[in-house]
């Protein structure tokens, strides 16, 4: 495909804007801010957003998956003033939003093609991640490698996710071995609510990735974007084609 140089100048452009869309996403996740995103980032036109074991299949589910981020955030933040009320007991519940997780999602190695028409972009990012929770054994530090790829559209407010996995390869706490199976740690009585915590039921469940280990067979990385005409004309990285 031959552009001018002035195509050429909007692909550039295009590029950086869906560079930036995707360092929002990461920075928001980090500053625990997950009910800003799906407004602020996603398409409302049938978004896809698939995990390693399964698939939330538009609007409602989409915005639901971080709706349920922020009612977590919300427990954990309350179990953690009643555990520290010395230091979070005569706070409200927004001055305390936040406090406890601290999920990194840092995104590297981006490969990023925008459609020769320049309605549609398709995007690959390698993410080594970390992620500090709470969980029923208190808190907890996480590993977390995998891919973000991710199908873009451009729409009148500019450019939007449309169709993105985040699909880990490595989720294990920091400190054990990747070659055995997880230790578990003992439950604490205060964190109990944790347990029965649960995030939306997928729209599809259905295995994207399995996670590493020594028995796992050889798994690829996401198929790597390709220059492409037109959206009909390329895969997908949504659930229409498992594009792995």
């Amino acid at each position: 495909m031959e552009f001018t140089t002035e195509q050429l100048t909007t692909r550039w452009e295009d590029q950086r804007a869906i560079k930036n869309l995707m360092g929002k996403y990461a920075n928001l996740v980090l500053l625990n801010r997950e009910g800003e995103v799906f407004d602020l980032l996603w398409s409302e036109n049938e978004p896809q957003l698939g995990f390693n074991d399964g698939w939330y299949l538009g609007a409602d589910a989409v915005r639901g998956y971080y709706d349920a981020c922020v009612e977590r955030n919300a427990l954990v933040a309350s179990l953690l003033q009643k555990r520290f009320p010395e230091k979070l007991g005569d706070k409200t519940a927004e001055e305390i939003y936040g406090v406890g997780p601290f999920k990194v999602e840092p995104m590297a190695s981006p490969i990023i093609e925008v459609a020769a028409d320049g309605q549609t972009a398709k995007g690959l990012w390698c993410c080594q991640g970390a992620r500090n929770d709470v969980e029923t054994c208190g808190p907890r530090a996480r590993w977390t490698w995998g891919w973000f790829a991710v199908d873009f559209v451009k729409e009148a407010s500019g450019w939007r996710i449309w169709h993105m996995r985040y699909e880990k390869d490595v989720d294990r706490t920091c400190g054990q071995t990747w070659a055995a199976p997880e230790e578990a740690y003992p439950d604490l009585p205060e964190f109990a609510p944790l347990g029965d915590f649960q995030y939306p039921p997928y729209t599809a469940a259905e295995t994207l990735r399995v996670l590493y280990s020594p028995e796992r067979p050889l798994t690829v990385a996401p198929r790597i974007p390709e220059p492409y005409a037109s959206f009909g004309e390329t895969f997908t990285y949504g659930r229409e084609a498992n594009a792995s």
